[in-house]
């Protein structure tokens, strides 16, 4: 049995020592979860549009100070947003890309600060970027780049290839090329808001599923490897069901319903959308479950998406940034998963009940303690850290994934499964790219309840899978990837 507890949260945001103030015309804000300085604490960088992006150093003792002495290039001119961090180079270090109005910013990690590699890299923007990701779409062992576009001008201009989506082959050589596809235009040239990479078919390569506002529909696309230019895919938006279209502004991917296969939940206005996969892992099929959730207060606005388990038992919950007819203040919401396919607002039980518009948000574990807490990013005003103080006994399972050999060192796209005593299957994937202008931590997080665990199978980038049936739990694993022996070595620390 897991035990019931109201999931409760307080904002430490003053006592940590975070003072990152946003200014902007425009829903703007964008949040990367990433060890910078790789003490294996989670650190922030958050964007600032108008007013300068700034990073935040987790000191370990629930304290965080500001750049710390690290070279950052001056973004105030930028009028920057959404922003997601991965260790592009395979060096060690976490880098930046950071979408800005105008042009963008690719950042290397040299250790002591960032460097503006944007020119040289071949990856500035000249459009409004919107949304980012990072996934090695092609499996040669580097991380690419999803670039999602909001054209200023709609519709777009088919001569001019910045108002379309594009997905940046890294090169492996810190330079990245524009890759050749077979997807057509008219799928890529709509107002995106939000972008992930993500196995959707479990077939061991990222697919793409694309966000677009103003009802333009979703696309999901389907990896079918090379043939094609660089890659061939399948459009199967409108056939599944996952084209749902609304004001589409922020996704989380998950299996809610704990059946073995990936759900959809995303953000719109005066609604929220679940789309729960009621057809085979292979062939999905995208059934709207909207009436899983309590009704979406009217003329209010979803954003920052985010899907994580509060209380560790197993299901995991929603959490959804708000903002109450622009630019009004909404409360963001908070929807406790009951593990039968319901959910119930848990906002004010949770203490979550904070009235001012937000839009980035992310999950992580800033202390360490197996709760996942929470980050997002007030409309012209300060972010804000949430720190979950859910108190119960139930118990967790975290990995942190590396790869040293055969794929990205960050394990990105790695597929984590774990078989509970009670009989439950568990599974997560590591993305980074989700939510709304932001990256969550790069943690694989189980709640486990009071069960125990019978197995936990790795499926690494490469498609090698690992296999424990014993680790550590209420604590993180180290698990690195060495090669083939490895798999048949513990691999944890």
């Amino acid at each position: 049995m897991n035990e019931s507890v109201a999931q409760t949260f307080v904002n430490v945001t003053d006592s940590s020592g975070i003072e990152m103030p946003h200014s902007a015309n425009k829903m703007s804000t964008g949040i990367a979860v990433a060890d910078f300085d790789n003490n294996g604490l989670d650190d922030l960088f958050m964007t600032g549009y108008d007013l300068n992006s700034l990073l935040f150093f987790n000191q370990g003792n629930g304290q965080f100070q500001v750049n710390l002495g690290w070279s950052m290039p001056d973004f105030t001119a930028g009028k920057c947003g959404s922003v997601v961090a991965a260790d592009y180079n395979n060096d060690g270090n976490q880098d930046l890309y950071v979408a800005c109005l105008g042009r963008n910013y690719l950042l290397k990690n040299n250790g002591s600060g960032f460097e503006d590699v944007t020119s040289q890299s071949g990856t500035d923007h000249d459009e409004r970027t919107e949304a980012v990701a990072w996934g090695d779409i092609n499996q040669d062992g580097w991380l690419d780049l999803l670039v999602g576009v909001h054209p200023l001008s709609l519709p777009v201009n088919p001569n001019d290839p910045d108002d379309f989506d594009k997905i940046l082959l890294n090169n492996g050589d810190d330079t990245f090329t524009v890759m050749a596809h077979n997807i057509p235009l008219a799928q890529i040239g709509k107002a995106t808001l939000a972008v992930s990479f993500t196995d959707i078919d479990l077939d061991g390569d990222l697919d793409i599923y694309i966000l677009n506002d103003r009802y333009h529909g979703n696309v999901l696309l389907i990896n079918e490897g090379s043939g094609c230019g660089d890659l061939c895919f399948t459009d199967i938006s409108v056939s599944t069901g996952a084209d749902r279209p609304a004001d589409s502004m922020g996704i989380a991917i998950a299996d809610y319903d704990l059946d073995g296969d990936w759900d959809l939940s995303y953000s719109s206005i005066d609604e929220h959308i679940f789309l729960k996969n009621t057809g085979t892992i292979q062939n999905p099929v995208f059934d709207d479950q909207m009436v899983s959730i309590s009704p979406f207060p009217a003329n209010t606005s979803g954003w920052g998406t985010l899907m994580f388990d509060a209380e560790n038992d197993g299901y995991e919950d929603l959490y959804v940034a708000t903002q109450h007819g622009f630019p009004d203040p909404s409360t963001n919401f908070f929807f406790s998963n009951q593990g039968n396919g319901l959910f119930s607002d848990n906002t004010t039980a949770a203490g979550l009940i904070e009235p001012t518009g937000s839009q980035a948000a992310a999950w992580l574990d800033f202390n360490a303690d197996g709760k996942l807490d929470l980050v997002y990013g007030r409309y012209n005003d300060l972010y804000q850290l949430i720190e979950n103080t859910t108190d119960n006994t139930n118990n967790w399972l975290g990995l942190k994934l590396k790869g040293e050999v055969g794929f990205n060192r960050d394990a990105i796209g790695s597929v984590v499964m774990v078989e509970l005593s009670d009989g439950r299957h568990l599974i997560r994937e590591l993305r980074s790219g989700e939510s709304r202008g932001s990256n969550n931590a790069k943690l694989i997080h189980f709640g486990i309840g009071n069960a125990s665990v019978e197995e936990i199978k790795i499926r690494w980038p490469n498609q090698d899978t690992q296999r424990f049936n014993w680790m550590p739990i209420n604590t993180y694993s180290h698990i690195t990837y060495t090669g083939p022996d490895s798999l048949f070595t513990s691999g944890f620390e």
